[in-house]
């Protein structure tokens, strides 16, 4: 019987022309540019992200996720609004936005767990210190614990303010 290399040949090349494809598609999607004209930084926000954003003449941030992008304007899912999820922005009515860096939550979910931490030892010194009567230094740990699990939190992220040194614009 004559094995042929025909059915695995194809498979290979389906899965090269499906993985081509795809890398493609993704690699030309529109983006979100926000660009510091004093000094030149550039930051890049995909399809999929979430950000918060302010628009012109509102006082409070609106958080939501970016799902299309248009010529002059980007869709935006926002699930904390009651009647409409979907909402097309345009560039210009956008005042500044704040995307958090991963950096950023990773540095608040270590400070969570360092204030669990300090509680911890706040709430149990007696019983961690034991007989020796140093309960209050435990208690002074927890409380620096407590402290510096909370600094991440006091971090702001960078808001980017369009007309102020910042432009925002959409690239392919």
């Amino acid at each position: 019987m004559h094995t042929s290399l025909y059915p695995t040949f194809s498979k290979a090349l389906l899965s090269t022309v499906i993985f081509s494809v795809l890398f493609i598609h993704t690699g030309f999607a529109q983006q979100l540019s926000i660009k510091n004209t004093s000094n030149g930084k550039v930051r890049v926000l995909k399809q999929g992200q979430k950000m918060s954003f302010k628009l012109v003449g509102e006082d409070e941030f609106t958080k939501g996720k970016i799902s299309s992008f248009t010529d002059s304007s980007m869709v935006v899912f926002m699930p904390d609004e009651d009647d409409v999820m979907l909402r097309d922005i345009k560039l210009k009515e956008i005042y500044s936005i704040k995307k958090t860096s991963t950096m950023h939550k990773v540095a608040q979910a270590a400070g969570a767990v360092v204030m669990v931490g300090g509680a911890v030892a706040i709430f149990e010194a007696p019983s961690i210190a034991g007989d020796d009567g140093n309960d209050w230094l435990v208690r002074g740990a927890g409380v620096v614990g407590v402290a510096l699990g909370l600094l991440p939190y006091l971090i702001k992220t960078t808001e980017y303010i369009q007309g102020t040194n910042v432009e925002f614009t959409i690239v392919k």
